[in-house]
C-alpha cells in the first residue's frame, strides 16, 4: 500500500506543471548515454579503437554492448563481438515480457532495444558466424532475426491500434514532415531484406535450396525490383553450387536521436521551451561500389538491402502518433489551470514534463550502426584480380581498394564485411 501512494506522489509531482516540478525533471533527469558527437567524429575518420574507447563511457550497458559488439565486429574480433551480443540479447530478453509501453515506468527507464535494433543485432551475429565458417549457427541468428521482424511488426500493430487518435497534435507532425520526407516512406519498420538475404545465404551453405528460395522470397515482397535478390532466386531455382563471393559494405552514419527546441505559450504569460524528440539525419554520397576485374569491366554492382535510415525513421513515425497521445492523457489529467484550453493544455503539460525526458532518455542508438548496408555477388575466377571502386550519386570515384579474398575451408562460399564512413573511404582494420 505504501509502495503505492509513493508511485502515486510521485506521478503527482512528475506530471505537475508547477515550475518547481519541471526545473526538477530538468536537473534530475540526464541522458546516461557517451558522446555521440565524439564517437562518430573517430568513425568517420575511421579511428575504431578510439571510438571504441568513447563507448565505454556510456552507463546503459545494453547500448555499450552493443556498440563494444559491433567494434569488435569491424576489427574481425568475431568471438569477442558476439560475447557482446549475448549480452546484449540477454539483457533486452528480460524486457520482452513487459508492456510495450507502461507510464509507470516510461519516464525512469532506460534506452532498451527497438524492434530494428533486435533484427539487426540478430543480423550482425548471423553473418558474424558466416564469417567464422559455421554456417549452422548463422542459420540460428538469421532464423530469430526473421521471426523478430514478424513480431515486432505485430507488437506495432497492436501498439498503434489501442493508443490511436486520428488528428492529434497536428502542429506537432508538421515540424516532422521534413525528416520523414528524407526518407524512403515505403520502406517500413522492420521490414529489412537484408536479414532474409543473410537466412537464404546460410541454407545455400548445405545446399538446401528450398528454405534458401523461401527467405529470397520474403526478401523480394519488400524489394521486388532487387537485381541481386533476382539474381539469387535463379541461381536457386537451378540449384546452381557455383563458389561465390558475398560482399557487405557497410557505408555511412545512423541517424542519431536528438531533441528539437520549441518555445511554447504556456498562459497566464508565462513562457516555455519544449525539447522534443527527433533526429539528426546525415545522407551519404555514396550510391553503390562497383566491382572491376584487371580489364576495368564491372563484374558485380552492390544492391541496397538495408535501409537503416528508412527503418529507424519510420519506425519513430509510426509509435511517434501512440506515445504523444499515452502521454498526452496522463498530463491532461493533472492540468487544472482555466486559463489553458483543451489543445494548449495537453501541449503544454506533455512538452514540459514527459517529453523532455523522453527526449534525453531515448537518445541511445549505435554510434557503429550504418546508415545503410550495401550487398554484391558474383563468381570469382581464381585467376583474376579484383577492385572495389567506391562510386558517387554523380557517378564520380570516390575510392578504390583491392579485394583480396582467400578460401575459407569453413564455408562453401567467401564472405567480406567492410565500413565506409565519413570521407567515404573504406576503412582498414
Amino acid at each position: 500500500m505504501l509502495k503505492k501512494l509513493l508511485t502515486l506522489l510521485f506521478l503527482v509531482l512528475l506530471f505537475s506543471a508547477c515550475r518547481e516540478a519541471s526545473n526538477f525533471l530538468h536537473t534530475t533527469v540526464g541522458t546516461k548515454t557517451h558522446d555521440y558527437s565524439a564517437s562518430n567524429l573517430a568513425l568517420k575518420k575511421c579511428k575504431i579503437d578510439d571510438a571504441m574507447k568513447i563507448v565505454q563511457n556510456n552507463k546503459n550497458q545494453l547500448l555499450k554492448n552493443l556498440e563494444l559488439g559491433l567494434g569488435n565486429y569491424f576489427k574481425h574480433h568475431y568471438i569477442e563481438a558476439n560475447n557482446y551480443f549475448d549480452m546484449a540479447i540477454n539483457a533486452y530478453r528480460k524486457e520482452e515480457n513487459k508492456a510495450l509501453f507502461d507510464i509507470s515506468t516510461f519516464l525512469k527507464k532506460e534506452y532498451y532495444l527497438e524492434g530494428y535494433d533486435k533484427v539487426l543485432l540478430h543480423n550482425y551475429k548471423a553473418i558474424s558466424y558466416l564469417l567464422m565458417g559455421d554456417a549452422q549457427a548463422a542459420r540460428v541468428e538469421a532464423r530469430n532475426s526473421n521471426i523478430l521482424q514478424q513480431e515486432e511488426q505485430k507488437k506495432l500493430q497492436k501498439f498503434k491500434k489501442e493508443n490511436s487518435k486520428e488528428n492529434l497534435n497536428a502542429h506537432l507532425f508538421s515540424r516532422y514532415k521534413k525528416l520523414f520526407q528524407n526518407v524512403n516512406a515505403k520502406h517500413n519498420p522492420y521490414q529489412n531484406p537484408f536479414a532474409y538475404y543473410i537466412s537464404a545465404l546460410a541454407y545455400a551453405e548445405d545446399d538446401d535450396y528450398e528454405n534458401a528460395l523461401i527467405d529470397i522470397r520474403h526478401a523480394l515482397k519488400f524489394l521486388p525490383y532487387s537485381k541481386i535478390l533476382k539474381q539469387k532466386l535463379q541461381c536457386y531455382e537451378a540449384k546452381e553450387n557455383k563458389k561465390t563471393i558475398e560482399l557487405f559494405f557497410d557505408v555511412g552514419q545512423a541517424p542519431i536521436k536528438s531533441q528539437v527546441a520549441l518555445k511554447l505559450n504556456m498562459g497566464n504569460g508565462e513562457k516555455r521551451m519544449a525539447y522534443l524528440p527527433s533526429f539528426h539525419l546525415e545522407i551519404s554520397n555514396v550510391d553503390h561500389i562497383s566491382i572491376l576485374n584487371s580489364k576495368g569491366e564491372e563484374v558485380a554492382k552492390t544492391s541496397l538491402l538495408a535501409d537503416i535510415n528508412a527503418i529507424k525513421i519510420n519506425e519513430f513515425k509510426e509509435k511517434l502518433p501512440s506515445i504523444l497521445y499515452l502521454v498526452s492523457q496522463q498530463v491532461a489529467i493533472s492540468l487544472g489551470s482555466s486559463e489553458l484550453s483543451g489543445d494548449s493544455k495537453i501541449i503544454s503539460g506533455l512538452f514540459n514534463s514527459a517529453a523532455a525526458i523522453y527526449g534525453q532518455n531515448a537518445t541511445g542508438t549505435w554510434s557503429f550502426l550504418p546508415q545503410k548496408i550495401l550487398v554484391a555477388s558474383f563468381t570469382p575466377l581464381i585467376s583474376e584480380t579484383y577492385t572495389m571502386v567506391v562510386v558517387s550519386k554523380v557517378g564520380e570515384s570516390l575510392a578504390k581498394k583491392s579485394l583480396i579474398w582467400n578460401e575459407n575451408g569453413k564455408t562453401k562460399n567467401i564472405y567480406r564485411h567492410y565500413n565506409i564512413r565519413g570521407d567515404n573511404t573504406i576503412c582498414k582494420v
